[in-house]
């Protein structure tokens, strides 16, 4: 990203911030995605019609301009200001300026930033703590990471951070092609949902490469007897009962694991995210894990069947 650069000019008093914005801010915001013109833009020194805030009836001045404004359509989504490599962009004279002009009128940002060079930190404005916090030796390495608060799309649905990555989408980008088999051994189940008559689908909570991703598994409804073959008789009859009537879902709240033999489905894009299922081919074994979970899952609505919920542990 940074070709033949040095990081010790970070030292040199001629290093400045104009040096910053050239050599290190621009090539971050091309690689990801923003352009002089097009949805995604950059528009340089924004000037203001009204260089001011109210607090309450009092008028405050807004004292400086960020460098860039990031824009998705005629949504504003990012302020960024560069400072100069001696400058701390964590100081709160630093941080309040890039604030009172995210908070304006006629920007009204939910997030801002700040890099001198050799660090780079985005804030969103309901926050005090920065939300990202990255050096320059590992911008390269913590490229995910830059991209998943700083991206348009991102920035347009922050909630979208709150997903975990796609274990699907993670094997295609090893190179794995689609009708590639994959065995899982093991993958725990959560929520199982009825597609159509034929079909259902399950998600799942995987580790790879030391993070943990989502996968979501498609299935023919064939399979629903093996993989619930490792409950009692009641259990897995409660849990195929729910799938039957609505709303088609219950959860397995990682009580299943499943050794499964799959293939790499096709990439999907629905409205907020893309993944790539994986289809169950067989499932090669199937247990049954009553241990209680560390920390229970909050999100999940009354009316679906909880198979925690529905058992007892006696000891």
């Amino acid at each position: 990203m940074f070709p033949n650069f040095d990081p010790s000019l970070f030292l040199d008093p001629e290093f400045k911030e104009d040096s910053v914005r050239e050599v290190i801010i621009a090539p971050i915001l091309t690689r990801l995605g923003y352009s002089p013109s097009g949805e995604d833009r950059v528009v340089r020194s924004k000037v203001l019609n009204h260089p001011f805030i109210y607090a309450g009836t009092k008028k405050l001045p807004v004292k400086m301009i960020p460098d860039y404004t990031l824009k998705s359509g005629d949504r504003v989504v990012l302020v960024l200001d560069a400072k100069q490599p001696r400058e701390n962009v964590l100081s709160r004279e630093a941080v309040q300026q890039v604030y009172s002009y995210a908070i304006h009128p006629e920007v009204k940002s939910e997030h801002f930033a700040l890099c001198n060079g050799k660090q780079l930190v985005v804030f969103n404005v309901d926050q005090s703590d920065p939300i990202l916090m990255v050096e320059y030796a590992d911008f390269e390495k913590s490229w995910e990471e830059i991209d998943k608060y700083l991206s348009p799309r991102m920035l347009k649905e922050p909630i979208l951070r709150r997903f975990a990555p796609d274990f699907g989408c993670a094997l295609a980008r090893l190179g794995l092609a689609e009708g590639a088999v994959v065995t899982l051994l093991p993958a725990s189940f959560g929520l199982v949902a009825r597609l159509d008559d034929k079909m259902m689908t399950a998600s799942a909570n995987v580790d790879f490469a030391e993070k943990p991703h989502c996968v979501s598994f498609d299935f023919e409804r064939r399979h629903l007897p093996v993989m619930l073959s490792c409950l009692p008789g009641e259990l897995a009859k409660a849990f195929s009962n729910a799938l039957e009537r609505a709303p088609f879902q219950a959860t397995a709240e990682l009580a299943i694991e499943l050794d499964l033999e799959t293939k790499l489905g096709p990439e999907i894009q629905v409205e907020a995210e893309t993944f790539r299922p994986l289809v169950v081919q067989e499932v090669i074994s199937s247990r049954f894990n009553p241990t209680p979970l560390a920390n229970e899952a909050c999100d999940i609505p009354a009316h679906v069947f909880r198979l925690r919920s529905a058992f007892v542990l006696k000891r």
